[in-house]
């Protein structure tokens, strides 16, 4: 009579896998242990922890341009006073971001 179901396949036995395991883990520089997650904060966002001036930097820089871009498109539809206001936060986060900038140049200067 013919069985319906296959074998099932092979396995080594646990410690041949658990070397294979740890050789794999050795041989890709993985960590056979899981990461310790960091303890729950009540910060929405937090900086990544070892982060490098000059990433931080460039990051801040990229958003400053981008909160110029943002406002430069809302003043161009107002008027008047409110129009102003938004020019002068324009001028405030450029001023911002050529501080930044120019950290950024000190921190990894540009031969």
């Amino acid at each position: 009579m013919k069985k319906v179901t296959p074998n099932p396949p092979y396995y080594l036995n646990d410690q041949k896998f658990h070397d294979a395991a740890q050789r794999a883990f050795k041989h890709y520089d993985l960590n056979s242990e899981p990461a310790v997650s960091p303890p729950p904060s009540d910060k929405l966002f937090a900086v990544r922890a070892g982060l490098s001036t000059e990433v931080a930097l460039c990051n801040a820089s990229e958003i400053l341009e981008s909160a110029a871009v943002s406002a430069y498109d809302c003043a161009e539809h107002l008027d008047g006073a409110s129009r102003k206001q938004v020019l002068a936060v324009v001028q405030l986060v450029e001023m911002a971001q050529l501080l930044v900038d120019e950290a950024l140049n000190r921190e990894c200067p540009v031969a």
